[in-house]
């Protein structure tokens, strides 16, 4: 590979090749099948009996954001969005301790439970975190995103969406060298931008510089939510090299915890980024491969 087809092969575009178009003619029709979601029935109606309706969404679609979530205390399984091909026959999607299979053909879907005493006692909090987690642990190519999103976006309610994401540092186009700090940055739908200057604050996460694209799950999602005018941010990590993702955590933890505290989601915050989620997620990433499979 030449440095002329390594800039293709890394750097996103909005342009598609006569011959690109052709050759995915034929099994376009596969990439616009919706997503497969499945519930826990008795737990959703027992939780949202009018229907699946939070007051925040956190979506993560890389290795490190989803360490991150699958290590946040008090969740509890509601639901799982299966790759393509993927049945529940004889299958079952929890382990026999309660928790969700390491998998790499399975999107786990938490809610948040009863809140420990420590973060209920919080100042404004309630006795339930009003968040859904979704934990994206397959890697979806970038021609199936946009019906992934609509297919899970469309199932569930929320008032403010987030997004944590990666790319890679060949793709950054801005300041900053991702060898020696850590880079993360924010990109927010207009609703979300109208939202934080009518509360006179501005985006605790430096937004992301011009000239950079980002694309696959994480622009799916964000565009879905621009389009309808949902309140939306996509927090994007800048990856060199594997090794440095648990140095990336701790950016990614601290920098969510000051964008769901903007949003007053402070019990949240404190539920989700603690020394102790951290430590679990880090032993996690040295036991989770990345994945190379695309569905």
């Amino acid at each position: 590979m030449d440095i002329f087809e390594q800039a293709d092969a890394f750097t996103p575009n909005r342009a598609v090749l006569q011959e690109e178009e052709e050759a995915a003619a034929s099994c376009a029709g596969s990439y616009l099948r919706p997503a497969l979601c499945v519930w826990n029935k008795r737990l959703s109606k027992q939780l949202y009996p009018e229907g699946l309706s939070c007051k925040s969404l956190i979506i993560a679609t890389c290795p490190t954001s989803c360490a991150l979530l699958r290590a946040v205390a008090n969740k509890q399984l509601l639901g799982a969005v299966l790759a393509p091909g993927v049945g529940l026959a004889g299958n079952s999607l929890v382990s026999g301790a309660g928790d969700m299979l390491a998998s790499d053909k399975v999107c786990p879907i938490y809610t948040l439970r009863q809140a420990p005493l420590e973060i209920a006692a919080l100042a404004g909090s309630t006795l339930h975190v009003d968040v859904l987690l979704v934990c994206c642990q397959y890697e979806v190519a970038r021609e199936r995103a946009p019906a992934w999103a609509r297919s899970v976006m469309g199932q569930i309610s929320c008032g403010h969406a987030v997004f944590l994401g990666a790319m890679a540092a060949e793709q950054f186009r801005g300041q900053g060298d991702a060898s020696q700090e850590e880079l993360i940055f924010a990109l927010q739908t207009s609703a979300s931008q109208q939202q934080r200057l009518q509360a006179g604050g501005r985006s605790p996460v430096p937004l992301l510089p011009t000239g950079t694209v980002v694309g696959g799950l994480p622009a799916s999602l964000l565009s879905y939510c621009q389009v309808r005018g949902a309140a939306a941010d996509l927090l994007v990590m800048v990856e060199m090299v594997l090794e440095g993702r648990p140095a990336l955590l701790e950016a990614l933890s601290a920098a969510l915890g000051q964008l769901l505290g903007s949003r007053g989601l402070d019990a949240a915050a404190a539920a989700m980024c603690n020394n102790a989620v951290l430590a679990a997620a880090r032993k996690g990433l040295g036991t989770v491969a990345a994945c190379d499979a695309y569905v």
